[in-house]
């Protein structure tokens, strides 16, 4: 079904009339997860008479025109074969008027698939998300400026209690200190509060390691569940498409924006043309985030 687990140039092999070279080629895909997910995948091969298709990428597509879902299709052609594709939600349904065009099943699937299996399988880029992790981690485990504040005004306020404890114990003691009191003790309770409230928001720390193995783990799962782990959201465009990947940690305080690109090429996807027996190639630009 796809063409990375085809083709041992990612190991590093070229056959050429019976001869096998190993040498000619840098090998970009460790052997151990090429046969892997070679094996588990082929059951699913594209073609592959059966009653229910998967979709791999459903749920995971947003038109970048209109931001509508991109939905699963399918149709027959005029010589009765079943096609598979994902098309605009927003063209389909709502006739917007959407110039984003519907593209072939498997030739999405298969690009996506090889994109994520070649780049995280560099040792390269691998380190630049777990480099970019790492910093970002970082930063977000130092102290926040609110819980600064916060015990600022904690140490300010258990200093004029103490104070206020030392004069009552003189004897110096009124409506007014006694209503002072009242007024430190539970301003002291409420920073006390909002204090561990502030606290509990600080995130686990994962170890570059652990980073690491979450996504290393992940490229050997089947198809499926490798999406389902590392795709948070792909926004497509007819020239462009943003890969967000998930992170085992959380990149923003909304969990919502992202953290950095750590991939923008041209790369080539085959599509097909009307009436035309082989596909062509489309050139477009490839941005993976995480």
């Amino acid at each position: 079904m796809y063409h990375i687990l085809k083709n041992e140039k990612y190991l590093g092999i070229y056959r050429n009339k019976g001869e096998e070279y190993d040498n000619i080629y840098p090998q970009i895909v460790p052997i151990e997860i090429f046969d892997k997910v070679r094996a588990k995948v082929q059951k699913n091969k594209y073609g592959k008479r059966s009653v229910q298709v998967t979709y791999l990428l459903r749920h995971k597509l947003k038109c970048g025109y209109c931001g509508h879902p991109i939905s699963a299709e399918s149709g027959t052609s005029s010589n009765g074969e079943v096609i598979h594709y994902y098309k605009c939600h927003g063209r389909k349904k709502y006739r917007n008027g959407c110039e984003k065009t519907a593209l072939r099943k498997e030739f999405l699937e298969n690009f996506v698939l090889e994109t994520i299996l070649r780049e995280l399988s560099k040792p390269d880029t691998m380190n630049k998300v777990v480099d970019g992790l790492m910093q970002i981690q970082e930063m977000q485990n130092k102290e926040s400026p609110i819980l600064k504040t916060l015990l600022s005004e904690k140490r300010q306020t258990e200093t004029a209690l103490n104070n206020l404890m030392s004069a009552i114990e003189q004897g110096i003691i009124s409506a007014t200190t006694n209503k002072r009191l009242h007024e430190l003790e539970n301003k002291l309770t409420e920073l006390e509060r909002n204090i561990l409230i502030e606290q509990s928001k600080t995130k686990i720390t994962l170890s570059e390691d652990k980073i690491r193995k979450y996504y290393e783990q992940a490229l050997l799962k089947e198809p499926q569940m490798l999406i389902n782990l590392l795709i948070k959201q792909i926004v497509l465009y007819n020239d462009k498409m943003i890969v967000y990947y998930n992170s085992p940690i959380q990149t923003s305080p909304d969990g919502n924006s992202q953290g950095f690109s750590f991939y923008d090429e041209i790369a080539f996807m085959p599509y097909i043309i009307q009436n035309k027996p082989t596909p062509a190639m489309r050139a477009i630009r490839v941005i993976l985030t995480v």
